[in-house]
């Protein structure tokens, strides 16, 4: 996803730096180039060596500018700044926060900053808790996100001083997650409002027991991933989450199928509320996507209250169950676009099935699995995905993952 991307990492002082050594690898792992420019505060915790190496690329600092082109050590603030595609603050002091805030270029680090094209900015703060949430720095942050950069916020834990608050450099995967976002957003899917569900739902037997599906929550944790990546507003709705999330998706952790009911409505709800208190809220008819990816429950026991004893049972446990509510077609919002999905193990009906859905449900597109020995899907990385409209088919077969962003760019091309 980082393939080619040029990514220039600024460091200042802080014990934090430690953390940017895995970052530096870590981005060059997904295939971008990575520069950095250094301090001279950041090069006493670590070497030149030690980031020349990582990046692979001359570290810029003060004592090393070069103006003459052609030369093997060539590099300069301008040059350095015009080369990159984002630049990431990681760590950034205070002192480098409110110098940056107030325009000031006294060192290579700020010249370089200033010299930056219109390109995302990632500011992620390391400080002692004091000093980071002193209203003058506080102050100098709401300057720089004015300025459009994208602040990574802090976190709480054990600090270099002795000290337990807010003040430790976020985890390494929130800044790639929100690189790659910056990196990624389309405009199609730019602050959208999207409902996903995942895993599968758990329906009570009784007090200790319950009956659910081989659904992983897999697939539908990979769409969340796309969706974020490409800009959208994302709800996520499941039983399992079994990849990381960053952590600006909503996640609601959820059980039963009516768990799944009540949270996609007080999400809508939710939803609807922010819109209408948005500045830009002028009877908003934007869509609202659900992908409706949870297994639910089609039949749910009669729950008996207690723990049903195995002497009183016998030898056979008989299960009464009803016929469970379909979520999907009992949801009618205004400007609720849905889409399902189906899995089928009988593939001479499976694509005539999925089709009845389009109207049965009001759905404006589905995806269908096909189960068989050659596509079980459940808990593996990759998947054969059927998307179906009324006027379209297509057949995906990749991970996971690349079907998620498939089907996000289906859904912009087809004007679903």
């Amino acid at each position: 996803m980082l393939q080619s991307k040029k990514i220039l990492i600024f460091v200042s002082g802080s014990i934090a730096i430690y953390k940017t050594l895995l970052l530096i690898r870590l981005l060059r792992k997904e295939g971008a180039e990575v520069r950095i420019v250094a301090t001279k505060h950041a090069l006493k915790f670590i070497t030149i060596l030690s980031f020349e190496v990582l990046s692979g690329h001359r570290v810029l600092h003060d004592e090393n500018e070069c103006w003459v082109q052609g030369e093997t050590n060539y590099c300069n603030h301008i040059s350095y700044a015009k080369w990159a595609d984002i630049a990431i603050f990681a760590p950034i002091s205070v002192n480098s926060i409110s110098k940056l805030a107030h325009g000031i270029a006294d060192n290579v680090y700020l010249s370089t900053a200033l010299a930056l094209p219109d390109i995302p900015k990632i500011l992620a703060t390391s400080a002692n808790t004091f000093m980071l949430h002193n209203p003058i720095i506080q102050k100098n942050i709401e300057t720089l996100q004015r300025y459009a950069y994208h602040l990574i916020p802090a976190v709480d834990g054990n600090l270099a001083c002795g000290d337990n608050g807010n003040g430790a450099m976020a985890d390494i995967n929130e800044i790639i997650f929100q690189t790659k976002r910056l990196l990624m957003t389309q405009a199609y899917w730019h602050n959208v409002n999207v409902i996903v569900t995942g895993g599968g739902s758990k329906e009570n037997i009784d007090s200790i027991r319950c009956i659910s599906n081989h659904s992983s929550g897999l697939q539908a944790s990979y769409l969340v991933l796309a969706l974020y990546y490409l800009g959208a507003n994302v709800y996520f709705i499941s039983s399992q989450t079994p990849i990381q999330l960053p952590k600006s998706v909503n996640v609601s952790h959820v059980f039963s199928s009516q768990d799944y009911l009540h949270t996609i409505n007080t999400t809508m709800y939710r939803i609807q509320q922010n819109k209408e208190t948005s500045e830009s809220y002028n009877n908003d008819n934007s869509p609202i996507y659900l992908f409706m990816v949870a297994a639910i429950s089609d039949y749910i026991p009669l729950q008996k209250s207690g723990k049903l004893k195995k002497q009183d049972l016998g030898e056979k446990m008989l299960i009464e169950l009803k016929q469970n509510i379909d979520i999907l077609q009992s949801l009618n919002y205004k400007n609720l676009v849905k889409i399902a999905f189906k899995a089928e193990c009988d593939s001479k009906n499976a694509l005539s099935y999925a089709r009845q859905i389009l109207d049965s449900k009001k759905c404006a597109m589905v995806c269908l699995n096909i189960i068989s020995e050659d596509n079980m899907s459940f808990g593996n990385e990759s998947n054969e995905m059927y998307f179906l409209t009324k006027d379209s088919q297509t057949q995906i077969k990749d991970t996971k993952f690349n079907i998620s962003l498939k089907l996000c760019e289906y859904i912009r091309t087809m004007q679903i």
